[in-house]
């Protein structure tokens, strides 16, 4: 492969239609987003492992230890995304719409599967069951952090398009 036709490749996938765009990062947000997914999983250890030193040695404080380890990794995804926004590796150099369309999905699953939780929320046990948390209650926060989620997914993005535009007008 010769350096022109390699140039042209790497232009291609750079400056590809935005229907079949992918995530293109740099080294710089690789590295970080590295960084910063080992973190969020030592979060995600050190919290189940409290849950379960708590739950086997003091007091079961939810009705299933599985729907509480679920709600663990929703707020380690979280405070991930959270992390690599004020990092800045959260968004890639190129391929946004598959971003866009991601948080879009999440914010959807979230409520499509969260709806089926919030028309319980009358029923007589719902919060709290033999003194534990409910799984209907965890599993409706879970879907919940889902939405809030790909909500500040869509948030970050239109806040960086927005600074974008503003350096674009300079």
């Amino acid at each position: 492969m010769s350096l022109k036709s390699f140039d042209k490749f790497c232009e291609r996938m750079i400056l590809n239609e935005p229907g079949g765009q992918k995530e293109i990062f740099d080294e710089r947000q690789n590295i970080m987003r590295s960084r910063l997914a080992i973190e969020a999983l030592f979060v995600y250890v050190g919290l189940t492992f409290l849950n379960s030193m708590v739950m086997e040695m003091f007091y079961q404080w939810a009705e299933s230890w599985m729907t509480v380890t679920l709600l663990f990794a929703v707020i380690s995804l979280l405070w991930w995304e959270i992390r690599c926004a004020f990092k800045g590796c959260l968004l890639a150099v190129s391929g946004r719409y598959a971003q866009k369309y991601s948080a879009v999905m999440g914010i959807f699953i979230g409520a499509l599967n969260g709806v089926r939780y919030i028309f319980d929320i009358g029923k007589e046990d719902y919060f709290v069951t033999n003194g534990k948390l409910s799984e209907d209650l965890v599993f409706a926060l879970c879907f919940l952090l889902f939405i809030v989620n790909g909500i500040f997914m869509l948030c970050v993005m239109r806040h960086e398009e927005k600074m974008n535009e503003s350096e674009a007008a300079k």
